[in-house]
């Protein structure tokens, strides 16, 4: 997961890849103030913990879009087959009910990203 701060020299914000799923986890593993160096002007920057935030994932909005999309296509042009065919009612059914699956797994893949993004936003250290 990637972790982000901002710099308090030249306000630019930079990022750092982390295991942590929580701030709790964060702190266990790099301690209270963590030493970082801005890309940007260069300085080692002292972050406390709790100034050190996610954000939702790039990656996984763009797979689940394209796992979304692609599914969509092959489950309306088998649906478009089987209406033209006219085999049977249950097999129309079926095919319409396939085009659930892509839906399901949009919603589970953005489901989790927000449950990962809030789970480390919300926690912090006294």
């Amino acid at each position: 997961m990637n972790v982000f701060c901002k710099c308090p020299n030249c306000a630019v914000e930079y990022c750092s890849k982390t295991n942590a799923k929580t701030r709790v986890e964060y702190a266990k593993k790099y301690g209270n103030v963590v030493k970082l160096e801005c890309p940007s002007c260069g300085e080692v920057n002292a972050i406390h913990v709790n100034k050190i935030y996610t954000k939702s994932s790039k990656s996984i909005f763009i797979l689940s879009i394209l796992v979304f999309l692609i599914g969509i296509g092959f489950g309306g042009y088998y649906l478009m087959n089987q209406i033209l065919e006219m085999k049977t009612v249950v097999g129309i059914v079926v095919i319409a009910s396939i085009l659930l699956a892509p839906s399901w797994v949009y919603s589970i893949l953005q489901k989790e990203d927000r449950l990962r993004v809030n789970s480390f936003n919300r926690t912090y250290l006294k």
